[in-house]
């Protein structure tokens, strides 16, 4: 296991590698970023890889079920689960949304019968900690399960009118998952037969989203932001008090949602 500071991203493709996405991720980057195809070419990089002071994780989509029984799925669960023990930033995308939901307690299951549905839908965001204020887009999908049951200490963050659980958010952890592509580039486009309607409005907001968690990724991690909160700040006794045996992550949902009235001026 190294020790530098990276931002991974495992691709779970079981055929077609997502190489472009990679691609747009290093260059939105401004940091070290690594790329892994465990069911392709086994999981030894991705654990050589990993480690506690990893950035960010980004879980791509994948042909394959959640609910298959493979072992390099066991293997990146395990990882997913000690970034969680370890704040580390976690984003699941279609597969990797849905390998969440399933990891930390909830239900996946086909939502169409079994049938593959590909297109794209407008999601409705709800307010979050990471993209702000309630916002809705045009977002890209290829998809025949989904989360139909999110797991203990999680939330709905977005939903359509196609797929009720589209995007899901930890409470009190940096974890979010989107069911929609949207780190889909071009070749995404053209090798799901995608057409033109929408595409490029689909790009647009996909990748605000995605280009957000990744930038995030490069700031201080959670613990070390919220331990510089002095306690001369804050004005109430009680506020404190829940604020220092919070969670790192509680800690900033906190910082959010009372700076207006709980910080000195």
């Amino acid at each position: 296991m190294t020790t530098n500071k990276n931002l991974m991203v495992i691709d779970p493709a079981v055929v077609t590698p997502s190489i472009e996405s990679f691609n747009r991720i290093s260059k939105v980057a401004p940091f070290n970023v690594t790329y892994h195809l465990p069911a392709l070419y086994g999981t030894r990089s991705m654990h050589k890889e990993y480690n506690r002071d990893t950035m960010g994780i980004i879980v791509l989509g994948s042909a394959t079920s959640v609910n298959d029984k493979n072992q390099w799925q066991d293997e990146i669960a395990d990882i997913l689960l000690d970034g969680s023990n370890n704040n580390v930033p976690i984003l699941g995308l279609c597969y990797g949304h849905q390998l969440l939901g399933k990891v930390f307690g909830g239900k996946v299951e086909p939502l169409w019968d079994g049938e593959i549905k590909r297109g794209n839908r407008l999601v409705d965001l709800k307010e979050s900690l990471m993209w702000g204020k309630p916002q809705s887009g045009l977002l890209l999908y290829s998809h025949q399960d989904g989360i139909t049951q999110i797991p203990p200490d999680f939330n709905i963050l977005g939903s359509s009118k196609m797929v009720s659980i589209e995007a899901i958010e930890a409470e009190n952890k940096p974890i979010w998952g989107f069911q929609t592509h949207i780190e889909a580039t071009e070749s995404f486009v053209k090798e799901h037969n995608l057409g033109n309607d929408g595409i490029k409005e689909s790009y647009k907001f996909g990748h605000k989203l995605l280009d957000k968690f990744i930038l995030s990724s490069g700031l201080p991690t959670f613990a070390e932001f919220t331990l510089k909160v002095p306690r001369n700040l804050i004005k109430s006794s009680a506020i404190w008090f829940v604020y220092t045996i919070s969670s790192s992550f509680s800690r900033l949902k906190l910082i959010r949602k009372f700076s207006g009235f709980f910080f000195s001026n």
